[in-house]
């Protein structure tokens, strides 16, 4: 299939020639060191409200912080139909990721109810036992390799023990769960998809048949008047489920270490004082924002200084509204004393991940064990460190040095 991250000579005809802009917004930089400052730059350079990007079949790119917020809970001119670029049609419906109001509200509320503060605040000590194991493993040892010794095992764990499945699958979940949210040919992203989906086809059906208290069983029984939903929808918002809490955990935790290996101020500061990292975790994680979430137009407009036509796409970063200079002053700089009112790191309005709070948490209890226990580390190799782009971004590997 021909190569859809680079820019095609395609330009429909009520996209102006001047708008046109080769930006990847998938991939802005190669590098974990100025992946979000590519952002900035191209954000603060950019003089028009929305401009078009040729690649991934072509797409529209808000540049304003705040247009990307309205578009991303603007429901109902905006759908959430297809989550990344290029659309396909063989995504399939992915439960409450791919439905818009009312129809997504039954996946939704099974989602929302076991993800509450109270649920959340009862994984705390496993979180943080896990957490404390992980690095007693390689504590002593002098450094480790961050992201597939702890990013990636840590939310991964997590996860399979909320919704009650083996721990031996993290391996395969994982990887799959990578292709759907980097890999750049759809057709490898929906075969990823399928791979879950069989997965998890047996696990789900047992549910069906006897369900316990766990979120898959609450996946496999969604209720809608009184009915149960069908076995595809069923499979649909469970490999939502998936897709949502295996990677973004992960995904933040490299961007975070990188910034404590090569802040130490920042990170003494938190050594020094660890009643500060609460404040700490929500400043970065505006900062770190990973997600590119991506909208269909549903009927021709006129907004944001464009014309949109039904069908057009939308893409809107996170990073586009959490570092936006008339959101946040220096949005770049990490301020533990800053004030962070509403991010996009986790979405806003209808579609915000239900899954916040225990990311949240999650952070939290990892500053505060990983400091508590090495106070001092650096990236233990110079040059780059690569990131590879996606609905997800994240880097891929990160070598840390211990004292």
């Amino acid at each position: 299939m021909p190569d859809v991250t680079s820019p095609t000579t395609h330009r429909p005809a009520w996209v102006p020639e001047a708008l046109v802009v080769d930006f990847d917004v998938y991939a802005p930089s190669g590098d974990a060191a100025d992946y979000f400052e590519a952002c900035v730059e191209f954000q603060r350079h950019s003089v028009h409200r929305c401009a078009w990007s040729p690649r991934y079949n072509g797409h529209w790119l808000p540049t304003r912080g705040q247009d990307v917020f309205d578009i991303y809970a603007d429901h109902e001119r905006f759908s959430s139909r297809y989550f990344f670029i290029p659309a396909t049609g063989d995504q399939g419906q992915l439960g409450a990721l791919t439905l818009d109001p009312p129809d997504h509200e039954p996946f939704r509320t099974f989602l929302n109810k076991g993800m509450t503060p109270n649920v959340v605040a009862t994984k705390k000590a496993f979180i943080r036992k896990l957490a404390v194991e992980l690095i007693e493993r390689f504590r002593d040892r002098g450094g480790c390799e961050f992201i597939s010794e702890f990013a990636d095992i840590l939310p991964l764990t997590v996860f399979l023990d909320l919704v009650d499945l083996p721990f031996d699958a993290r391996e395969d979940l994982g990887r799959w769960v990578a292709q759907t949210t980097r890999e750049p040919d759809p057709a490898l992203r929906v075969a990823a998809m399928q791979d879950i989906a069989s997965w998890l086809t047996p696990h789900l059906e047992a549910r069906r048949e006897q369900a316990g208290t766990d979120m898959l069983s609450a996946a496999g029984n969604v209720m809608i008047d009184g009915r149960r939903v069908g076995r595809e929808a069923s499979l649909g918002a469970a490999i939502h489920l998936m897709m949502a809490g295996l990677d973004t955990v992960s995904s933040m935790l490299g961007f975070v270490m990188i910034f404590l290996a090569r802040n130490p101020a920042h990170r003494n500061s938190l050594v020094a004082d660890p009643a500060l990292i609460p404040r700490a975790a929500n400043e970065l994680l505006r900062r770190f924002p990973t997600v590119t979430m991506v909208r269909q137009v549903r009927q021709d407009l006129d907004d944001f200084g464009v014309t949109m036509k039904q069908g057009d796409m939308v893409a809107i970063p996170g990073a586009f509204y959490n570092l936006d200079a008339e959101i946040y002053a220096d949005p770049l700089n990490v301020d533990w004393s800053r004030r962070v009112k509403q991010v996009l790191t986790f979405g806003s309005g209808v579609h915000r991940c239900p899954g916040a709070a225990l990311g949240l948490a999650e952070l939290v209890i990892v500053l505060e064990e990983w400091l508590r226990q090495i106070p001092d580390f650096s990236i233990a190799r110079t040059g780059t460190l690569p990131v590879c782009g996606g609905t997800v971004a994240k880097i891929l590997e990160l070598p840390l040095r211990f004292g």
